[in-house]
């Protein structure tokens, strides 16, 4: 029996890829972007594989070491990240396409931004 799964990944790739062409024009239009789980979905291994070829490397990767290990890179394409987050056990938790200026991973947190504020004056008398 011959084998037509390819056309299944081939198509659900450009799906994927038109998908990705929608949320960077409301990025771009409304400064609304997204995600894409690919976890969420019935995509086989070669599927990730030929999305990943596709969409290509960018300028900025990104390693985070915090409840496990995070991998954040840029894709050839700017404002559009391929993200994977892993457990401690290193068991891949989520795998993401974020279409955003900044991965929300790497946003500050406006209360951790206070907090460092706050901490700024020992700084400055630990420098003299």
């Amino acid at each position: 029996m011959t084998d037509f799964s390819f056309l299944a990944d081939d198509s659900l790739v450009d799906a994927l890829l038109m998908e990705v062409a929608g949320l960077l024009r409301g990025l771009i239009d409304r400064d609304e972007g997204g995600s894409i789980d690919l976890r969420g979905l019935p995509l086989s291994p070669s599927c990730i594989e030929t999305l990943d070829r596709c969409l290509g490397q960018g300028e900025i990767s990104v390693v985070l070491d915090a409840a496990g290990r995070s991998e954040i890179r840029e894709t050839s394409l700017p404002g559009v990240w391929w993200t994977k987050h892993a457990d401690g056990a290193g068991r891949v938790v989520a795998l993401l396409i974020e279409v955003a200026v900044t991965p929300g991973i790497l946003r500050a947190d406006v209360e951790d931004m206070k907090r460092g504020l706050d901490r700024l004056p020992t700084l400055v008398k630990v420098a003299r």
